[in-house]
C-alpha cells in the first residue's frame, strides 16, 4: 500500500511507466512527484503557509489576510525611465459582495496566484488579449496576448481499489 504523500514513483516503474526526473524541462509524461505540494524532506504536503510564512520571524510590515481576494493591481498612468508599468498597488475584497480595499506600495507588487489565479488578476488589472480583455469590458493597459493562454494540466489517475489496468494502457487512452 502507498500513502497518498509516499514517493509512489517506483511502483508506477514497476507497472511500466517510466519515471520522469526532470518534469520541468517540458515533457511532464511520466511518474513524479510534485515539488510544489510535497515537501521532500519529511513527505507532508506543503502550501503557501508551512513552506513560507511559518518560518518568518514577526514583521511589521506583513498583514495576511486569509479571508480576502485580489482582484486586480493597480497600473501607474505613467511608465518607467525604461517604458515598463509600474503597479503602484492592489485591490482585494473579503468576498464578492465586500467593498473593495486599495492598498498602495512603495517598492513593488508580487503576483503570485497560480496557474489559474495569476492569468486572472493580470487580466482583471488590463494585462493581457487585448480581444479578451474588450470583450469582458476591462479597459487595456498592457497587451500581452499569451496571457491566459495555453495551460495544460496534469495527468492525474485514480482508480477503485481492485480494479487492474495496466498503466502504459492507461496512459495511452488518457493522452
Amino acid at each position: 500500500m502507498v500513502g497518498i504523500n509516499a514517493n509512489w514513483t517506483s511502483s508506477l516503474e514497476k507497472a511500466g511507466c517510466a519515471p520522469n526526473k526532470n518534469p520541468n524541462n517540458g515533457t511532464t509524461l511520466g511518474g513524479y512527484i510534485a515539488p510544489s505540494s510535497i515537501n521532500p524532506t519529511n513527505w507532508t504536503r506543503s502550501y503557501s503557509r508551512s513552506a513560507y510564512i511559518e518560518s518568518l520571524p514577526p514583521r511589521d510590515n506583513l498583514h495576511i489576510l486569509p479571508q480576502s481576494t485580489v482582484i486586480r493591481f493597480i497600473l501607474a498612468d505613467e511608465r518607467d525611465s525604461s517604458g515598463k508599468q509600474i503597479a503602484v498597488g492592489v485591490e482585494f475584497a473579503a468576498s464578492a459582495d465586500a467593498a473593495r480595499t486599495t492598498v498602495t506600495v512603495r517598492k513593488e507588487v508580487l503576483l503570485a496566484g497560480g496557474p489559474l489565479g495569476s492569468p486572472k488578476i493580470l487580466q482583471l488589472s488590463g494585462v493581457g488579449p487585448k480581444d479578451v480583455l474588450e470583450a469582458a469590458r476591462v479597459d487595456l493597459k498592457l497587451e500581452l496576448p499569451g496571457v491566459g493562454q495555453n495551460l495544460q494540466d496534469h495527468m492525474v489517475c485514480v482508480l477503485k481499489i481492485g480494479y487492474t489496468l495496466h498503466f502504459p494502457t492507461l496512459c495511452r487512452l488518457l493522452v
